[in-house]
């Protein structure tokens, strides 16, 4: 591949007319072009390469039946290489997993894990939850013999049993993470997964409810733990307000399901209307977290939480909000890249250009050093070294016909039987938790958008 602007995942800027030589999906060299050199296999002369994103925080199959075989394109025609679950049905994800490895479908790396483990409630049906020791060993026992990528440590789950699957789970190699700061910096979890994610604790809030801001210690306390945080702004709508060109892109609307496309165009909508000031004030206060603890040397990396957020575009808004509210392009490039592969364990192996890591690597229109939306402008990508554009990866899915999206209705106060599609907004959320529960074992999730048919 020759590049006419080289950024490595790790520089301040680019390096410029470089050639990238790939083997057997690993970089061999990257050097300057040579005179008389032949020319090259994927010529992106007047483009930029990236490293391709890593998207550390997401759920497949939380909607996955739904999206059937468009998920994996999308993610990538969005420059997403390596996609880590935190927890999905394992089943499905193993079917996932095995269909992306074969090739049989197109797709990013996929790290995939299982159900998350709870205490003897659950907050979404199909976690595990776990009431004693004996059972803990059963459950950890299933995720070596399947092989997850991560095990998540849900609300629930006793202090003393995390311990135990800290250790155990350690041995085997796998990380550990939860929702919350502490104990996890006391017990030794990998990362904290988003700025203030739920917890039943009663003791390890990260955020105030008044506009998701943080406390000095806070701060202090995530950025000398040695664990990394998520970024998952899942509400940060407004910026559909600033340019729409996520919401027409023909990655978008191409492979889009009907139903979501509806449901993006709501939201987009809806960012401009009453009781969007909540969403907006979260993300400062999200990014100002982030920032805060990015600048103190901690580790922030780049998380969407789709389908809770929109697949494939949310990881560029997750770009764009942190460099709206104080990230410098740079610093925003880097929690997808460097920094992510640095809290997967695979430093200098993913997220970076350089001798010896994977051949993933994305083409892309404009210089995001500059202006971040341009690392959205995804032209071609090569994960492993197979070499897709975007056009053939919308190709299978151009000129489909597209059936009617079901009219959305509002949101009704309670969400068991709510079949509206879509992520729900920050006040929605706080909304349903301040609902009153039915008796033990009473579940409430979050509504899934159904296909009209």
């Amino acid at each position: 591949m020759r590049a006419g602007a080289l950024w490595d995942g790790t520089g301040e800027g680019y390096r410029r007319d470089v050639d990238i030589t790939v083997e057997d999906g690993v970089i061999t060299s990257v050097a300057p072009v040579r005179r008389g050199a032949p020319a090259p296999t994927v010529d992106a002369s007047d483009r930029t390469v990236l490293p391709g994103l890593v998207d550390v925080h997401n759920h497949w199959h939380l909607r996955g039946r739904q999206w059937a075989g468009r998920q994996g394109p999308l993610w990538l025609a969005y420059g997403v290489t390596t996609s880590r679950s935190t927890g999905d049905p394992v089943y499905r994800m193993l079917e996932t997993r095995e269909a992306l490895r074969s090739g049989a479908v197109p797709g990013p790396r996929y790290l995939g894990s299982g159900e998350p483990l709870d205490g003897a409630r659950v907050r979404f049906g199909f976690m595990r939850p776990v009431h004693s020791r004996a059972q803990l060993h059963r459950e950890l026992r299933r995720a070596e013999e399947l092989g997850y990528h991560v095990l998540k440590s849900y609300q629930r789950l006793p202090v003393a049993l995390e311990r135990v699957a800290l250790r155990r789970m350690r041995r085997a190699g796998t990380q550990v993470v939860s929702h919350y700061l502490y104990p996890a910096v006391g017990t030794g979890l990998n990362g904290m997964e988003h700025t203030g994610g739920e917890n039943r604790l009663g003791y390890s809030r990260t955020l105030s409810y008044a506009a998701g801001r943080t406390a000095e210690d806070t701060v202090t306390l995530l950025a000398r733990s040695g664990m990394y945080v998520s970024t998952t702004l899942l509400f940060a709508y407004e910026l559909y307000l600033d340019s729409r060109d996520l919401i027409e892109d023909p990655r978008t609307r191409t492979l889009f399901p009907s139903w979501e496309y509806a449901a993006l165009l709501a939201r987009a909508e809806a960012a401009a209307g009453p009781g969007s000031e909540l969403d907006r004030a979260w993300t400062e206060g999200d990014v100002d977290l982030l920032l805060r603890v990015q600048r103190a040397g901690g580790l922030v990396v780049a998380g969407t939480d789709a389908p809770l957020d929109f697949v494939g575009i949310s990881v560029h808004q997750n770009l764009r909000a942190p460099v709206r509210h104080g990230f410098t392009p740079v610093e925003a490039l880097r929690t997808a890249t460097a920094n992510a592969a640095e809290a997967l364990g695979a430093a200098g192996t993913l997220g970076v250009v350089r001798p010896g890591a994977r051949a993933d690597l994305l083409v892309v229109d404009g210089d995001p050093l500059r202006d971040i939306a341009a690392a959205a402008r995804v032209e071609q990508v090569l994960v492993d070294g197979y070499h897709h554009t975007v056009r053939e990866l919308l190709a299978p899915y151009a000129g489909l016909p597209q059936e009617p999206a079901p009219a959305t209705a509002p949101r009704p106060a309670r969400w068991p039987d709510a079949v509206a599609p879509g992520p729900p907004s920050r006040a929605d959320m706080i909304d349903w938790c301040r609902q009153p529960r039915g008796p033990p074992g009473h579940f409430a999730p979050p509504p899934h958008p159904r296909p009209t048919d």
